[in-house]
């Protein structure tokens, strides 16, 4: 008999083979250890930091909880005592015979100590299940860094990307080393020195932001509107936006 898992043959009687069943358990064990953290991150004006005891506290949000954490404590929940039925021999969607008063972390417990947790028919399907929810708790929990583009690289042009406190970048293509401000600055100046660059305040906006200027889309159109800034068929000019910007600081450092 095959593992329903990695596909190896396993002892008769088993759904899954040994490795996959300490890999299971072990799941449903990280799992439990999960749903304290996961509560805590329902409240969207704080950042627990994943694992992290610390916490952060974050811009005001639209809605008071993370709807998209509910809806994973939620299905995680479900899945859960789903799986208890099963390897109690219960029906899996017969939920007046499931006397559990548990709660969520001690029937995860429960499950990765079942004897049946290797020998009930759907072992690898669930175990696929719990593998994905596992996945996007940890998305939840620790999410990805930011990461956006900074500027090409300076041997082969290959668009570079780094997250907010990244110092260095390499290149993925020809592995030189460089510095994430550089390569900012000379983003910049390729778009301000060539007065054929042109965009939406948006996107000037944007751009300028990951070289360390701040303008405003508001502040660009305020520009025009009071014919400061030209607007062109194709958008507003970087280098025009970029000597009203600095063009106080100039005339400070003249004075």
């Amino acid at each position: 008999m095959n593992c329903q898992n990695c596909k190896t043959i396993t002892e008769e009687g088993y759904s899954v083979c040994a490795t996959c069943e300490l890999r299971f358990a072990g799941t449903l064990l990280r799992l439990a250890r999960d749903v304290t953290p996961l509560h805590d991150s329902l409240d969207a004006t704080l950042h627990p930091g994943g694992h992290s005891p610390v916490r952060i506290q974050t811009a005001t949000p639209p809605t008071p909880i993370r709807l998209d954490v509910l809806d994973l404590i939620d299905m995680l929940d479900a899945t859960a005592r789903e799986l208890w039925r099963c390897l109690d021999g219960i029906d899996a969607l017969d939920w007046r015979k499931d006397r559990r008063n548990e709660d969520l972390t001690a029937t995860l417990i429960a499950c990765a100590g079942h004897a049946r947790l290797a020998t009930f028919a759907d072992a690898g399907f669930y175990m696929h299940i719990i593998n994905d929810i596992a996945r996007k708790v940890d998305t939840a929990l620790d999410p990805p860094e930011q990461r956006r583009e900074i500027g090409t690289c300076e041997l082969c042009e290959t668009m570079l990307t780094a997250g907010a406190a990244d110092q260095w970048v390499t290149c993925p293509v020809c592995g030189r080393e460089q510095r994430a401000q550089t390569v900012k600055l000379r983003r910049l100046k390729t778009l301000c020195w060539d007065d054929s660059e042109r965009g939406s305040a948006a996107d000037i906006s944007k751009a300028f932001a990951v070289s360390g200027l701040k303008v405003s889309r508001k502040t660009i159109t305020t520009w025009e509107q009071r014919g400061k800034l030209p607007r062109h068929a194709d958008g507003y000019a970087y280098c025009d936006v970029y000597r009203l910007l600095i063009g106080p600081d100039l005339t400070k450092s003249v004075r």
